[in-house]
């Protein structure tokens, strides 16, 4: 009876021994592809970031040609009389020379009825002159004062586009519509080229821009009548239907949402990202490979089932030890007997432990290989992605120069057409307006290439002054954009400091660019830098009047990867990367919340010597 119950209760422990290790391989799985899923989830959010960028900066930079054409006095006197042969050729010339100069599709002018009176494209087989573009909304709102912006497949040339408007004033009234149209092709090939799955949906749900030309001009939802009529009306796509593209059903992975039975991608699982593009009405979506989150969960589960096995041969090998040397003592007689057939066992079991081991270290090594693999195919991830945003801030320079040099070349024009009327007056007004926008190019350039001439650790007396004026004007389009007023006291006896130029002005760039995401959007905005000083140092303040942060939140703001900005916007390095510069000068950076809302940031340096401010301060190098 007793032998019954310790039977019973061995097959009982062997059952709860069983399903916590089944517990504890499904666990590790589960772990493996959190850990991974989370890693993969934030870079596809990253990526959907860039991809909204680039799709942005390939149409924005385009956005000011319409209204730079429309300035030209021989554009608006051909509205006057748009039957003059002679104006028409002068007006096809200029808009040719300044579309080409732009790097634009096309560029042309229409009359107020919608039709074309002038093209860059007027010399060629699909050449705009003479076409009715009144039935396109960007016509319709540029004609009723408004910039007009519109994507369509052209009705000429079949080639889709974007299509910027503005209106041309003549006399204090619109006479006339400028447009240009963006290729978005070479875009779309660039995306063609990336692992990921990139779509671009309107505000109707029908995506008209696709990494992968099989998705485009399909539905995310069912076209309802009124909608297929306006579409039709403007003849924005010059298809008859729309067929629905299936994005999958959503289902829970290591504590990600993963796509299953998409058309994307219909035998395996995606992960999905979205991202609103608020300017436009549009809606990007970001598919890509969720192999490796598989992968690592089935890695996980194998390792932990050869170590439970490695484990239990242990505890076999053990126990059968111990049944042996009780044996041995309970007979004596058939010691020597024993001993022989022990040994040889444990040769046999060891051997097997041995081959076993082998193994489970190859494939240890394996998984190390593995996860190495992975870990540098993260790392150029985040490479590639640095480099595009390097892309988007070319881009941005780009812009920044196109506006002045296109200004200068109206202004030009101008001064000579006006030189040819004897109005010499107002040709000097325009040379003075060129020699300013000259002035702005120069800064523009000199502010870039010294904030990004490599720094070094040289400790020396810095101009405080002067260094927050270069790193306010290397934002100054950030500043701009945002409308928010930032301004600056200096105390005049904490103005010389003991630091590096340019290491100074990477810790600025960074506090006022987090102030002015903090304020982003909020009445009354501000953001104050001003400096003191405090015994045998010079504390320099950034604040702002944003939310602010709670105490718990102040204390972790210098953590690497911490960010309260919303994902994609931020890395969280900025703040700790200026903590460490801090600290290699001698200084220390602190955070603090104010009284009314808003957090500040302290800097606290050495103040420059008495015997050592007669120095030429260290200043950035241009």
């Amino acid at each position: 009876m007793r032998s019954n119950r310790a039977a019973a209760l061995r097959v009982v422990l062997l059952a709860l021994l069983a399903a916590a290790a089944v517990l504890a391989v499904l666990k590790a799985g589960e772990i493996a592809e959190g850990r991974v899923g989370e890693r993969l989830a934030s870079d596809t959010r990253h990526r959907a970031e860039i991809y909204a960028q680039s799709l942005e900066g390939a149409i924005e930079r385009f956005g000011y040609l319409p209204d730079a054409a429309a300035l030209d006095v021989n554009v608006q006197r051909l509205l006057a009389s748009p039957d003059d042969a002679a104006q028409v050729a002068r007006v096809n010339a200029y808009l040719e020379t300044l579309n080409h100069a732009a790097g634009g599709t096309v560029l042309y002018l229409l009359k107020s009825d919608g039709r074309t009176i002038a093209a860059s494209n007027w010399n060629t087989p699909e050449t705009y002159v003479g076409a009715d573009f009144s039935y396109r909304p960007y016509f319709t709102e540029a004609m009723a004062g408004h910039a007009g912006r519109f994507f369509a497949v052209g009705t000429l040339t079949g080639v889709p586009g974007y299509f910027i408007s503005a209106p041309v004033m003549r006399d204090g009234r619109i006479a006339g519509v400028m447009a240009t149209k963006v290729n978005l092709d070479p875009l779309e090939a660039v995306w063609h080229e990336a692992a990921d799955k990139v779509l671009v949906a309107d505000e109707h749900g029908i995506v008209f821009l696709a990494s992968d030309p099989r998705f485009k001009f399909r539905s995310l939802k069912t076209i309802d009548a009124a909608t297929a009529a306006e579409i039709a009306r403007t003849r924005q796509y010059g298809h008859k239907s729309y067929p629905l593209l299936r994005l999958g059903q959503m289902q829970e992975s290591g504590g990600i949402t993963l796509v299953a039975g998409s058309d994307i991608e219909p035998g395996g699982l995606v992960l999905r990202d979205e991202k609103d593009l608020p300017t436009y009405g549009w809606r990007l979506l970001l598919f890509a490979d969720a192999a490796p989150v598989q992968l690592a969960g089935r890695s996980a589960r194998i390792g932990v089932t050869l170590t439970l096995a490695i484990l239990g041969l242990i505890g076999l090998y053990w126990r059968q030890h111990l049944k042996r040397a009780r044996e041995s003592l309970a007979a004596q007689a058939a010691l020597a007997a024993a001993h022989r057939e022990l040994e040889g066992k444990v040769a046999a079991r060891t051997g097997d432990l041995s081959a076993a081991n082998t193994r489970l270290a190859a494939e240890i090594e394996e998984r190390r290989r593995a996860e190495n693999d992975l870990r540098a195919a993260q790392d150029e991830l985040v490479q590639a992605a640095k480099m595009a945003t390097l892309g988007q801030m070319a881009a941005g320079v780009t812009h920044e120069l196109n506006q002045p040099l296109t200004a200068l070349r109206a202004l030009a024009d101008n001064a000579a057409k006006l030189l040819d009327h004897g109005r010499e007056a107002e040709a000097k007004a325009n040379l003075g307006r060129i020699a300013a926008l000259v002035d702005r190019l120069g800064k523009i350039t000199g502010q870039l290439r010294a904030f990004a001439r490599k720094s070094s650790s040289e400790k020396g007396p810095v101009d405080v002054a002067s260094v927050l004026a270069e790193s306010l004007a290397i934002l100054g389009p950030r500043i701009r954009a945002a409308g928010v007023t930032v301004s600056s006291r200096l105390d005049p006896d904490a103005t010389m400091a003991e630091f590096e130029p340019i290491r100074l002005s990477q810790v600025l760039v960074n506090l006022v660019g987090n102030a002015l995401d903090a304020v982003k959007g909020r009445a009354g905005a501000f953001v104050r830098v001003a400096t003191r000083r405090e015994g045998g140092r010079i504390v320099l303040t950034v604040e702002d009047n944003g939310p602010g942060l709670p105490p718990e939140m102040l204390e972790r703001i210098f953590d690497p990867f911490f960010t309260t900005k919303p994902a994609g916007e931020g890395l969280g390095l900025g703040l700790p990367i200026s903590l460490a510069i801090a600290r290699e000068f001698g200084a220390t950076l602190t955070a603090r919340g104010r009284a009314d809302g808003g957090v500040a940031f302290d800097l606290a340096m050495d103040a420059a010597d008495a015997d050592r401010r007669g120095e030429e301060p260290l200043r950035h190098v241009s």
